[in-house]
């Protein structure tokens, strides 16, 4: 699984936005697959992003912030009548959580690269399943994966996707599980989608629906790790919290696969990744 000549480590598609703790003032690169993109060129992967802002100030800071890191933006659509997509502490309690829906869930399936562009892996993110036509060019960008001559990954999103439509979030989610060889989430992931499942039990239910690789980050910055029927628990160091940004350990999981790491040894080397976009 390593690029052709000419080709990319990775092609990230989905969910690109601005992240704001709290207020209406300027904040940080958000969206799943805008700040995973950001964490793999900060550790020198040769990327690409594929979504959609609006033609506004938050887009051209997003545009600008993934430009100073050398991702290339070709495929970075801009919708003339559609705003940025903003998020109101999307990490912080539920009932605070506030989205100001724009630009980046009206990607189309007719958006994405050419299959003549070359990946080692198509990273999506989740929350682009939530709604039409962000979903089908989910899916698309998935199921082409292989087409590009390597893999597709899944950030699951699960918690997010329940946040806006419970009642749609398994359903949304099937598909994509049958066409991604790996997935990443996160505890509560799996509170939503498995109820009180410890994480052995949930990475098994998981990898029935399709998956080859599970990746399971944990509050205490250990990784549990599913792979083709066997799991593996890879410690945090001694001391140590989880990685701040919780795009920043799936995210180096994904670089060191497409830079040909055996699955067990990336999910060792992730969580003790910085996190520096």
């Amino acid at each position: 699984m390593t690029p052709m000549s000419g080709g990319l480590d990775w092609l990230a598609v989905g969910v690109v936005a601005e992240e704001r703790a709290a207020g209406d003032g300027p904040g940080i690169l958000g969206g799943g697959a805008a700040r995973l993109v950001a964490h793999a060129a900060a550790l020198h992967a040769r990327t690409a992003l594929v979504g959609k802002v609006g033609a506004d100030d938050a887009g051209n800071r997003v545009r600008d912030s993934l430009e100073r890191l050398g991702v290339d933006l070709r495929w970075l659509r801009e919708a003339p009548d559609l705003r940025t997509t903003i998020w109101h502490q999307p990490d912080g309690d539920p009932q605070l959580r506030r989205l100001q829906r724009g630009a980046d869930l009206a990607l189309r399936l007719d958006e994405l690269p050419p299959l003549s562009l070359a990946a080692a892996l198509t990273v999506v993110s989740g929350y682009s399943l939530s709604v039409e036509p962000g979903r089908s060019a989910a899916l698309g960008a998935l199921t082409s994966a292989k087409a590009r001559g390597g893999r597709s990954a899944l950030l699951l999103e699960a918690e997010l996707l329940w946040w806006t439509n419970a009642r749609m979030t398994r359903r949304v989610l099937e598909p994509a599980l049958a066409a991604a060889d790996s997935v990443a989430l996160h505890e509560a992931d799996v509170r939503v989608l498995f109820g009180a499942a410890d994480g052995r039990e949930a990475i098994r239910l998981l990898t029935d629906s399709g998956p080859r690789l599970v990746y399971l980050a944990r509050p205490d910055g250990s990784v549990i790790l599913g792979e083709a029927g066997r799991v593996h628990t890879c410690s945090g160091e001694s001391g140590a919290d989880a990685p701040r940004d919780r795009y920043a350990g799936a995210a180096a999981f994904w670089v060191a696969l497409a830079h040909r790491a055996a699955p067990r040894k990336a999910a060792a080397g992730a969580p003790r990744q910085p996190a520096h976009a």
